[in-house]
């Protein structure tokens, strides 16, 4: 068989050519959000704002469908089956992602293998609150009163294997200090028991626990961040009060299923982007305690992996046995 060195190199031209075709012409029709979050939620909410935004930008319908249930796993599964071409995406929290190879025997995806990522959209920040009546102002005073009285305090979260009940168990792991989880449906039912003096401690979203606080019902003690959220800077950050503090994986993910063509990654990155930075969504995710991350492509995989390290110990420290 005779080989014509020109047509290898016309081939391998249009080898190359593909992709750069696919960018510029992607998207070509609507683009499909799974939203493994309910209908209505702040996440929701943002989500739709920001698709909203980024439809104007490709002139396509960037569409949001919410397939909430089994801790966002049926959107992700639904995501991970669909052909990778850059117009199935999935909006997840980060515990979808990184919690799954840890609390299933058998879990329907890995992580690291069946999954492109897009971008880590945002932080979702929540709230420590006590009851008035508990004598402590600080984490560290939290603390040293816990020691002093084991096994006597309780806590509420929204649900067992959810961020707040990792970031307590966490606490716990370190300071070595007993106190009883007590799960709720949600984040607002736990510090509704606090406000009624049903327990002494929860995690609560931020700007509901703050309403909370300015009425005098309860203390937020600490947000669950590194630093100060900028929207509510009066509140002192887990971070800044523990030196070891690390910050249990909360937020958004943007992921498609694994295969899709870099260009294409590339286009819906720099498009994701350009929407979570519109002025009003950033807006929109302060007024709801959520801080913009917007990161690249790479970036999210390099968070991703080191959030499962530690996903992986919060886990271990709740005792939580794969089912």
């Amino acid at each position: 068989m005779k080989i014509f060195p020109e047509r290898v190199a016309l081939l391998a031209a249009l080898a190359l050519a593909v992709p750069a075709l696919q960018a510029q012409t992607f998207p070509a029709k609507p683009i499909r959000i799974l939203s493994s979050f309910v209908t209505g939620s702040v996440a929701d909410a943002a989500m739709r704002l920001v698709a909203q935004k980024m439809s104007d930008s490709v002139a396509q319908p960037v569409i949001v469908d919410a397939v909430p249930g089994a801790g966002g796993v049926l959107a992700a599964q639904t995501v991970v089956r669909a052909v990778p071409d850059g117009y199935t995406l999935l909006h997840c929290a980060p515990t979808t992602l990184v919690a799954t190879p840890f609390i299933l025997k058998n879990p329907p995806y890995d992580p690291l293998k069946d999954f492109t990522y897009i971008t880590h959209m945002a932080d979702a920040t929540l709230s420590v609150v006590v009851s008035n009546s508990l004598p402590v102002n600080s984490v560290k005073e939290l603390i040293e009163y816990a020691r002093a009285n084991p096994g006597k305090l309780a806590y509420g979260s929204n649900g067992v294997g959810a961020s707040a009940h990792l970031e307590m168990e966490m606490l716990k792991l370190k300071a070595g200090i007993d106190i009883t989880h007590v799960p709720y449906k949600g984040g607002a039912d736990g510090l509704n028991a606090v406000v009624a003096g049903q327990i002494p401690i929860a995690f609560a979203p931020l700007l509901t626990a703050s309403q909370q606080a300015k009425a005098g019902k309860v203390k937020i003690i600490a947000v669950t961040s590194v630093k100060r959220f900028s929207g509510l800077p009066e509140y002192a950050s887990m971070g800044e009060q523990l030196s070891d503090y690390e910050k249990i994986p909360t937020g958004d993910e943007i992921v498609g299923p694994a295969g899709i063509p870099a260009a294409i990654v590339r286009r819906l990155n720099t498009e994701m982007v350009k929407a979570i930075n519109n002025p009003e969504v950033l807006e929109r995710l302060k007024s709801i305690g959520f801080i913009a991350v917007a990161n690249t492509s790479e970036e999210h995989v390099a968070q991703i992996r080191r959030d499962m390290l530690v996903m992986a110990k919060a886990i271990k420290a709740a005792k939580i046995t794969p089912e």
